[in-house]
């Protein structure tokens, strides 16, 4: 730090002054050590502080003539000490083009009010440097006597700052800064093309009634972005409004603003997606076209069971909608001495009677109400009370009735085939089970299917494979359901592998007025 002939300062006296008012204004004194110190060497002690510090620490007197400059602000503008004490500082630092107006402004605010800023100023060779500045006037006994300011570096936080903000500019997806109240602070050039409203008339506005008015999307607008705010990010596929009404479909991508680890807003991007989601919506359409087609034809009933069929066509059921535990009735009927059967038949008539059995039970299960699970070989497993709900009494005694018509068909088929040549003396054995299970949509993106699963299905399986051929075994709950419309008789526990206890077993021999 200069003295001796430097204006303003020409006497220790007065240095001690200004340099007590640095103290003041910084709170030198609070990290001072000891007192000593500072009351025996006042001058040094401060030079010390200012020589030794990183910043660019300036001082000047009323007229904003420069006292001081230390080693920092040497190295920072490239001006030395001694070029620079006794030079109006916006001469040194202030005098360029596109700066001098504004360094002027701030020259007139620093005895005013302390000042804290982010601009440029220029340097001795006359490139521009990204800048702090923090300046406070320096007031001794109520005199004025000068101000001082520090300047630190920041082109690298700058620099950093422009590069960011220049791939917001130039970035062609929306990109939206909201605080915590979803009011917007940011909104880049990709926003005005995409909605149509400019920067300034969405600064400042609430996100979602700005481009969520369409009284059909406000509200889920509102309830996203309250769940946003829960965690970190966000991700959803909308529709929002453009400043003329008209609906755009969007991808909203969202991510949280943490500043000294709180919260304070959120990142949002947009991206136009009108295109793909049209495109959806037509082949979606298609799609019901040809299912539409198809159950005009009777094609879909051939392959779906008709209430999974008349469910998805419905809107009833859907691909992705999750499982429900319910309780069921679970059917199991399974052709006796098929494989004799393969051994003794052509081919052809194998497929015959294959195909006439599977169609008759079929027929059964669907006349009593139920659905047709699955086909498994010569066995058929069906279900009462899924995807159409029933009563648990109502399917427990539909299924009853299946197995009886089931049996009567399959004695039936058996005749007609015979009468015709084909030595198939069919017979059937049937398993009726009611519990709950878990049914739903099961499957892959390749391949789905309705179904039910659960150890009732297991235990409806087992009473199948015990059943003598053309019995119908059913669990006790069905049976205490349809005990006062049926004969039946027990016929002991069986085992079945997982549980605990054996289950028991009533064969239904007839109807109770029969």
């Amino acid at each position: 730090m200069q003295s001796g002939s430097t204006p303003g300062v020409n006497d220790v006296g007065a240095f001690g002054r200004l340099a007590g008012g640095w103290s003041e204004a910084l709170r030198f004194a609070s990290m001072s050590t000891p007192e000593a110190l500072g009351r025996s060497h006042p001058r040094q002690y401060y030079e010390t502080l200012v020589e030794a510090n990183p910043t660019a620490i300036v001082a000047c007197d009323p007229e904003l003539i420069v006292m001081s400059w230390n080693p920092a602000a040497e190295r920072l503008f490239g001006y030395a000490a001694a070029e620079a004490i006794g030079r109006h500082v916006d001469e040194l630092v202030g005098d360029h083009e596109s700066i001098r107006a504004e360094a002027e402004a701030i020259s007139r605010r620093v005895f005013a009010e302390p000042i804290q800023l982010v601009t440029r100023r220029s340097r001795k060779d006359g490139s521009l440097v990204d800048v702090v500045i923090r300046s406070v006037p320096i007031v001794i006994d109520d005199e004025l006597v000068g101000a001082f300011a520090m300047f630190e570096d920041v082109g690298e936080l700058v620099r950093q700052r422009r590069f960011f903000e220049s791939l917001v500019e130039m970035s062609p997806a929306a990109v939206i800064m909201v605080d915590e109240h979803v009011n917007i602070s940011l909104w880049n050039p990709g926003a005005e093309r995409l909605f149509g409203y400019t920067a300034a008339e969405a600064i400042g506005a609430n996100l979602d009634d700005l481009i969520a008015k369409d009284p059909a999307i406000h509200a889920e607008a509102t309830a996203w972005s309250s769940e946003a705010w829960e965690g970190d990010s966000f991700r959803r596929i909308g529709r929002r409004t453009r400043k003329d009404g008209s609906l755009v479909d969007v991808e909203i991508v969202a991510v949280r603003v943490l500043l000294e680890g709180a919260p304070i807003g959120f990142y949002i991007i947009y991206h136009d997606i009108t295109e793909l989601e049209q495109t959806r919506r037509r082949l979606e359409a298609r799609i019901d076209e040809q299912m539409a087609e198809l159950v005009r034809t009777g094609e879909l009933a051939r392959f779906l069971p008709t209430q999974v069929a008349e469910g998805l066509l419905g809107g009833h059921l859907r691909s992705d909608e999750s499982f429900e535990r319910r309780r069921i009735t679970v059917l199991f009927a399974d052709m006796v001495g098929f494989t004799d059967l393969a051994e003794s038949l052509e081919p052809e008539e194998l497929a015959e009677v294959l195909n006439g059995f599977l169609r008759e039970m079929t027929a059964a299960v669907i006349a009593c109400g139920g659905s047709v699970d699955n086909l498994i070989g010569d066995a058929v497993m069906a279900v009462f009370g899924a995807p159409q709900a029933m009563e648990e009494a109502d399917q427990a005694w539909a299924a009853v009735q299946a197995a009886m018509e089931m049996r009567r068909r399959c004695h039936e088929l058996a005749a007609s085939l015979r009468e015709r040549g084909i030595p198939a003396d069919l017979d059937i054995r049937v398993g009726v089970n009611t519990a709950h299970c878990t049914v739903g949509v099961f499957g892959s993106e390749v391949m789905r299917a309705y179904m039910a699963v659960g150890f009732a299905v297991n235990v409806a399986a087992r009473l199948q494979t015990s059943a003598d051929p053309g019995s119908i075994l059913c669990g006790f709950r069905t049976y205490a359901l349809v005990k006062d419309r049926v004969r039946a008789e027990e016929r002991g526990a069986l085992s079945v592998k997982g549980a605990l206890r054996p289950v028991e077993a009533w064969e239904i021999v007839g109807l109770a007025d029969a």
